[in-house]
């Protein structure tokens, strides 16, 4: 009801509170009338009683004392022309009944009556008391009035009326109060209807431009402000609110065109940019690759007098020579040597970042490799005392197809590198076969050193190519910086992954697992060292 109400338009909420209104006033007045009246006429029937039975008692007593019960009864037969008496009893000192008389019209009502007024309970109303009683229900009005004589009560008269005559003119009340309540309503209502306009329309006007205004979005309209009450406050307060709406709107519009124009100067500046880079781009790819192309033919043209250099020294060192001249031939075949393998990895570096090498795949045994790189570059670690251990399992001799030349490339960078920068403990150099997957395997190569280490700020750029540790491309340290980025580049391609674990003064770990697919079953290994 309560939810029903709430949403209700506000005119039919004032139409409805002044009709409420009206009428539980007009209630409240009826119900203080109707209870008025009903005393007044509860007192009179009463008084009226009262006196019937103060002229019964009065000659009842001389009777009742002599005994004389026939004029009692003539006497109590007197008020049968008194249509709302319906019974009356004179009872004697003992409270046994001398004498009564019973109205014929309305068996029923007496006979209720008179079981409601002699329970035994009221027994003490017309024994042993010199007070006068009533009993006053909703349908009959009874009244025990003592019978005295000489100061002494001798007996009780006993009396039941009805209460029509309580009830008829009570009627009429009710009817009027009903009619005048369904006047006032009505007239309540006629009423509201004009005193609610003065409140509602501002009120349904300014919804009604919340509306328009929400549909079309014009805050250019505004409230016509009617009365000066509150409701005209309201009207102003929406229009101040209108108007700083309309403010907003104008300097939003504003700043919105002023961010597409920027939008659309940043733009034409970044597509220029964009054009900028793109033919700074494409002239860095032609400089590139003129530079990959002048790198492998410079490479090219660098290897084959230098090979022809190496060739004839070595064809020198087999004819006789002293002492100075076998060391003089001695140092040109080292740095020929050494110049040769620095042409080689520029020239590998160049294809690779032409993209232009080619992995070729041939069948065989991978441990057979790790244990060749191990023995080529023994010496060079016998050298600094350094200890070149292998560890290779036996699930991982195997025969596989894969580019050999690449995979010796590879470990022999790492073992290579691993010796250079080592200058006291050992070098381990590790194959396993790790997992497998069909007729695939993935091997796990890993060459731990004990050398200098390295520092986190050099692990992130170890792999940048012609980076060297110490900076200088001198001493026992020197070389083109090209081994690790060209083992990187090479792993990348064999869609291999290349881990480094490395910590300053304790060593350095570089760990290759690739993926190979297998030709033959597993054989033994030829001795490992």
């Amino acid at each position: 009801m309560i939810q029903v109400f709430r949403n209700l338009s506000i005119k039919t909420k004032l139409t409805l509170l002044t009709m409420l209104i009206s009428a539980v006033l007009l209630f409240i007045i009826g119900s203080v009338a109707l209870a008025m009246e009903v005393y007044s006429a509860r007192v009179n029937i009463t008084q009226e009683l009262r006196v019937l039975a103060n002229t019964l008692t009065a000659n009842s007593r001389h009777p009742l004392v002599l005994g004389q019960y026939k004029e009692i009864e003539d006497l109590l037969s007197s008020i049968s022309p008194q249509k709302n008496i319906h019974a009356a009893y004179v009872f004697d000192r003992s409270g046994k009944p001398v004498a009564e008389y019973l109205s014929q019209h309305n068996s029923r009502f007496l006979f209720q009556s008179l079981q409601t007024d002699f329970r035994h309970e009221n027994s003490s109303f017309w024994t042993g008391s010199v007070a006068e009683k009533q009993i006053f229900d909703t349908r009959h009005l009874s009244l025990f009035s003592p019978i005295t004589y000489a100061g002494k009560q001798v007996g009780t008269l006993y009396l039941l009326g009805d209460l029509t005559r309580l009830y008829g003119p009570l009627a009429g009340v009710g009817f009027g109060m009903t009619l005048s309540m369904l006047v006032v309503i009505l007239l309540s209502w006629l009423l509201a209807d004009r005193l609610q306009k003065p409140v509602t329309t501002p009120l349904l006007q300014l919804a009604q431009l919340m509306g328009n205004i929400s549909a079309v979005k014009d805050y250019s309209l505004r409230a016509k402000k009617v009365n000066n009450d509150e409701t005209g406050d309201l009207v102003d307060g929406f229009n101040q609110m209108l108007e700083q709406i309309e403010l907003h709107q104008s300097r939003l519009a504003e700043h919105q065109l002023y961010l597409e124009q920027t939008v659309a100067d940043r733009t034409s500046e970044l597509r220029s940019a964009v054009t900028a880079l793109e033919q700074a781009r494409n002239q860095a790819d032609a400089a590139n690759e003129a530079k990959s192309h002048f790198l492998s033919r410079m490479t090219h043209e660098l290897r084959t007098p230098l090979i022809g250099v190496l060739g004839m020294n070595e064809l020198l060192l087999r004819t006789p020579l002293t002492q100075q001249q076998q060391e003089l031939a001695d140092t040109v075949q080292k740095s020929g040597e050494q110049l040769l393998q620095l042409v080689s990895e520029v020239l590998d570096f160049s294809r690779i970042e032409a993209g232009k090498l080619l992995l070729d795949s041939v069948v065989f045994q991978l441990h057979h490799v790790v244990q060749d790189v191990t023995s080529l570059l023994l010496p060079q670690a016998a050298e600094k005392g350094l200890p070149l251990l292998t560890d290779i399992s036996s699930d991982a001799c195997l025969t596989v197809r894969a580019d050999e030349i690449r995979i010796r490339q590879i470990l022999t960078n790492l073992v290579g590198n691993a010796i250079k920068f080592t200058s006291s403990g050992s070098i381990t150099v590790s194959l396993k076969c790790t997992a497998s997957a069909g007729q695939k395997r993935t091997f796990f190569l890993e060459v731990a050193d004990s050398g200098i280490g390295m520092t986190p700020e050099v692990k992130q750029q170890i792999y940048d190519a012609f980076y060297q540790v110490n900076g200088t491309g001198s001493g026992s340290m020197s070389g083109t910086g090209l081994g690790l980025a060209i083992v990187k580049q090479l792993v990348d391609l064999m869609d291999g992954e290349l881990n480094l674990i490395s910590t300053p003064g304790q060593g350095s770990k570089f760990q290759v697992l690739i993926e190979l697919p297998i030709v033959e079953g597993k054989i033994s290994a030829e001795g490992d060292s």
